[in-house]
């Protein structure tokens, strides 16, 4: 054999090459099984991909009241409801009609047949029926028009009388600008005795509505949906609506001076008590459970606490078209205002007022 030398020289080059392809192959087939197995891919199904960033959630903070424009990124959006509808097997609704046509994504939930047994009559003092559309943004000094939703059930006539004698007293009923109802749901098995007993209540004060929504805790989202589906139909001139519980006591004089600052001017964002980077609860025990099979990120989206919070008239509509394409998720504020909100794209302001 000539150059015997040489010959090895080259073998063992080979060798050497033969072998740091097979590490290199085998180092990104490990780091690929390591990424799918702690980040799952987001399935997009039939939700059009679109180009999404990696970079936290972030926010820009002041020394105000109003103390930050919570701005997110969209990964768990999109993933989460492509990731829901395949884990689901959920299906379109046959000829339903979306209320933002173009997005491309298929109306999965219903959001424009709610019913509401008892609801504000033709003879009942509402002064929705007095508000314009006109706009906040372009006629300066003109004073807010407001609706207020006190979410209850049905059995808490206790909790309503108590927040009608307090908070929501003769003060506040007699602003021309506020129109306050309380939303309940309907009882297992459509109780008569407590449905009779909403009915002369409703009678007496004219504020209470009923949603087709059995209370339970586990529909607390679908009631929260129905809410913004009245305030869309029944008072589109209230350029902020607000929503809170009926185990909260609302202070009406700092919402009232908060309400008229400049930072809440705009009519297309939500307000209220901003929470970022929050984990779910993995304790089955723990009220707020979710599952790695509901959720298989370790974040939440930034979102607005629900026990109160203030949406702008121009954030209903496109709220509630975000629902007809998105599946519901158990915990209402991480769903309308975090997953819905960032959907449609609408930004939200954070104070700890």
């Amino acid at each position: 054999m000539k150059y015997p030398f040489i010959n090895s020289q080259i073998l063992r080059r080979f060798n050497k090459k033969t072998v740091f392809v097979k590490l290199f192959v085998l180092t990104v087939i490990t780091v690929c099984i390591f990424i799918f197995l702690f980040n799952p891919p987001r399935f997009p199904v039939v939700v059009p991909v679109r180009q999404l960033t990696n970079k936290p959630e972030t926010a820009i903070f002041n020394s105000s009241a109003v103390v930050g424009v919570v701005q997110n990124t969209r990964r768990h959006v999109l993933g989460y409801t492509g990731y829901t509808i395949q884990r689901l097997g959920l299906k379109p609704i046959p000829l339903a009609s979306s209320l933002q046509p173009n997005t491309g994504e298929p109306v999965i939930n219903d959001v424009l047949s709610f019913i509401y047994p008892i609801d504000i009559s033709a003879q009942q003092n509402f002064k929705c029926r007095q508000w314009t559309n006109r706009s906040v943004e372009l006629i300066p000094n003109i004073k807010r028009t407001l609706l207020i939703v006190v979410v209850s059930a049905a059995e808490h006539s206790a909790k309503r009388d108590l927040i009608r004698k307090t908070w929501a007293g003769p003060s506040l009923r007699k602003v021309d600008e506020i129109q306050l109802i309380f939303l309940v749901g309907s009882t297992l098995g459509e109780d008569k005795v407590i449905k009779d007993r909403l009915e002369k209540e409703n009678a007496k004060y004219e504020d209470v509505v009923q949603v087709n929504v059995v209370d339970t805790y586990a529909n607390l989202t679908l009631k929260s949906v129905a809410l913004l589906h009245w305030a869309y139909s029944h008072c589109p001139a209230a350029q902020l609506v607000l929503k809170c519980d009926d185990d909260t006591y609302l202070n009406f004089h700092v919402l009232s001076k908060l309400i008229n600052k400049q930072q809440l001017k705009p009519i297309n964002r939500l307000y209220g008590l901003g929470i970022m980077e929050d984990s779910p609860q993995r304790d089955p025990n723990n009220k707020y459970y979710i599952s790695r099979n509901v959720w298989p990120w370790s974040k939440y989206p930034a979102f607005v606490s629900g026990g109160g919070y203030l949406l702008g008239r121009d954030t209903i509509q496109p709220l509630l078209a975000a629902v007809q394409t998105t599946p519901l998720f158990p915990l209402e504020d991480v769903y309308l205002t975090g997953i819905c909100a960032r959907k449609a794209r609408i930004k939200s302001l954070s104070s700890r007022r």
